[in-house]
């Protein structure tokens, strides 16, 4: 299993970051890698609820909300994609500072296909991943921020 973590300060109050990423289908706004998402479960929020993204590349990922927390957090699963991986699984957890909100993003993965997956993440999977991630966050607080 491979980890990862980032955070990002964001000046917005707690309540309107949350409303961001509880709002599935504002991950087009943030993921340089989302073409299109679509809901696809009878819920728009909260747990149960999920998404199906197309990716610039022409695949696509199917992501569920497993936990959330209003305010302060809220998981997802990646439960059908075509990518190398056994499981994907993320938390973003919300903290109020002042003015400000600090995002921290928790990401574990396990790689598919045994010892070739696992030379893959060592070679380029984890360091991909966490630049997309970087990414994500930073054009997330860029949209949350420029909303009114």
């Amino acid at each position: 299993m491979s980890t990862l973590h980032h955070e990002i300060l964001i000046n917005a109050p707690a309540e309107k970051v949350f409303a961001t990423l509880n709002d599935l289908e504002s991950v087009r706004f943030y993921n340089p890698l989302v073409s299109t998402v679509s809901i696809v479960s009878p819920n728009k929020t909260g747990v149960g609820s999920a998404r199906h993204c197309v990716f610039k590349d022409g695949k696509f990922a199917k992501e569920k909300v497993t936990a959330s927390v209003p305010n302060q957090s809220i998981s997802f699963d990646l439960y059908e994609h075509q990518w190398p991986l056994a499981y994907m699984r993320w938390t973003n957890r919300l903290q109020q500072e002042g003015t400000q909100t600090r995002l921290s993003a928790d990401t574990e993965y396990a790689p598919s296909m045994g010892i070739l997956g696992k030379l893959m993440d060592a070679l380029m999977m984890k360091r991909q991943f966490g630049k997309i991630i970087a990414q994500s966050l930073e054009q997330m607080k860029a949209h949350v921020e420029a909303k009114p």
